[in-house]
């Protein structure tokens, strides 16, 4: 009986690593077929694109990496130049990732299924790096956001 059992269960988790894998695929080439600035690649810990963007002319060149399992929501880190985490700037603390959206007043949880990296994240992405710079010019966040408990807040 243990070993039906195991058989079963090991078949259910190749098949989410298969449907996993064919959603990693599928955001890959939508992903290249949008944004050619963006150099993408598959791994065993998932999809992970790097690239390079500039809001402005007068701006800083900001790399950044979005990486994605396939199962939850992407993570954007940017890699150069190094962002320090405010508590009035969107982003999670310690600097983790970029928050682009908030699950519950933006009513969005994130669905492989319904929602594509490339009309989702990376515009979002590029948009938090134009409010970026609007936050160095007046010192306040522009874009509407609900506010992220720092790490020293109990």
């Amino acid at each position: 009986m243990a070993g039906k059992r195991f058989h079963k269960n090991r078949l259910k988790r190749r098949k989410q690593n298969l449907i996993a894998k064919s959603i990693l695929i599928r955001e890959k080439k939508f992903i290249e077929s949008h944004f050619d600035f963006l150099i993408c690649s598959i791994n065993k810990k998932g999809l992970c694109c790097t690239g390079k963007y500039k809001p402005t002319i007068h701006s800083k060149t900001y790399t950044f990496r979005i990486t994605y399992d396939g199962k939850y929501s992407p993570d954007i880190h940017v890699i150069e130049p190094e962002i320090e985490y405010h508590d009035d700037i969107h982003m999670y603390p310690k600097g983790e990732s970029l928050c682009l959206y908030h699950p519950e007043t933006d009513n969005l949880q994130w669905d492989s299924k319904k929602h594509k990296i490339y009309d989702t994240i990376i515009p979002w992405t590029l948009e938090w790096f134009v409010y970026y710079e609007l936050y160095l010019i007046t010192g306040k966040w522009e874009h509407p956001f609900v506010p992220h408990r720092s790490s020293k807040a109990k």
